[in-house]
């Protein structure tokens, strides 16, 4: 009985790096590297600034609205129900969201920086392999795992807290205006949840499958320093997501450019608009406010674009700087240089052999 053909092969095999190669790619992870563990600090150093901001911005808000709300009621000559601020907004309201901000952003900065010490044991481990340096990445690897896990569900987190505020909020809008918000009925209450799991199910799907991809290559790293193991796959697999979160990023800071430049410029006609109307004046609608308005909302956005640019290039340099790891490591030995492959052009000729004339 005639036996099957063999299965043809569906691929090649992939090619040891040449010795140019190696050489680009241990220069990509000394440099790339260098930059990421600069950049990541920079990063934890803004995200700090950013919630002690955030926490004043809140204080100061909450200082604000009792007397906004009072003016607000003066305008509306009893057209609105009374709106007592120590009625609507327990105690314990502000001190509560100054701790979970403070909080989250602790955990923010912390989070970085233990990404900026795992990219760094990744660096010294691939370029100057040694137990020490593999102690310290394996032990950069074990804390950095539940941070990723961390990320993966925090989306899911994000995601439950509007539905979970969503009674809170619908309650004090009846509370205050009871004629404009009688309530809503079930239709209304399944399109805001709908639309609350539309906006966030894209990114939890992207932000779950991108740290996955990065999860799978450090384990790679880890695991081709005990065992030989290849590297490249699991950097080819991570390159296409670090590429769309790149778009995605050029995208939000070109939304924030354009959100944050024109107000800049509506700012300078606001000011001198003339404004006499009392009633506005009372509830703090001045030129002059509506001008720190638009440079606040403007500075906002522009610090956005500032934050958004930085983690483009961090995305950037990730890029290479997992494909130059991968390269270094599936090279053999980091360090070792390829032997070069004879070129049989560049050998000697080699004397023709004797025919037999018979």
């Amino acid at each position: 009985m005639t036996q099957p053909p063999p299965d043809a092969p569906t691929g090649f095999p992939a090619l040891p790096p040449t010795a140019a190669e190696l050489t680009a790619a241990r220069a990509g992870v000394t440099l790339r590297g260098g930059r990421i563990v600069g950049a990541l600090g920079v990063l934890a150093a803004l995200t700090a600034l950013g919630g002690l901001l955030g926490a004043w911005v809140l204080w100061l808000s909450f200082r604000t609205l009792p007397r906004w709300l009072a003016s607000l009621d003066q305008w509306s000559n009893g057209d609105l129900a009374q709106l007592d601020f120590a009625g609507l907004v327990p105690n314990w309201t502000l001190p509560a969201l100054l701790i979970l901000t403070l909080l989250g952003t602790a955990l923010c900065v912390w989070a970085i920086l233990v990404d900026r010490k795992t990219v760094g044991a990744v660096r010294d481990q691939t370029l100057s392999p040694s137990a020490a340096h593999l102690d310290a990445l394996e032990r950069s690897a074990l804390t950095v795992r539940p941070w990723i896990t961390l990320g993966q569900i925090a989306p899911i987190v994000q995601m439950l807290l509007p539905l979970l505020a969503l009674p809170l909020m619908l309650g004090l809008m009846r509370r205050g205006d009871p004629q404009t918000f009688p309530g809503l009925g079930p239709l209304e209450t399944a399109t805001l949840v709908l639309g609350i799991l539309v906006q966030g199910l894209p990114t939890l799907v992207i932000t779950w499958l991108i740290l996955g991809s990065v999860r799978r290559w450090l384990d790679a790293v880890v695991q081709r320093a005990r065992r030989p193991l290849a590297v490249r796959p699991a950097a080819r697999a991570l390159d296409p997501w670090l590429l769309f979160t790149v778009v995605l990023l050029v995208l939000g800071l070109a939304g924030l450019l354009l959100g944050g430049l024109p107000l800049v410029a509506v700012s300078a006609f606001v000011g001198g608009a003339p404004l006499n109307d009392p009633q506005l004046a009372a509830l703090g609608v001045t030129p002059a406010a509506l001008r720190v308005t638009l440079l606040l909302g403007a500075a906002a956005m522009l610090g956005g674009a500032l934050f958004s640019t930085l983690l483009i290039l961090l995305m950037a340099w990730s890029r290479g700087f997992a494909t130059n790891v991968a390269t270094v490591l599936d090279s053999g030995l980091p360090g070792s240089t390829p032997a070069p492959i004879p070129d049989p052009w560049n050998s000697p000729p080699q004397p023709a052999q004797a025919r037999d004339p018979s």
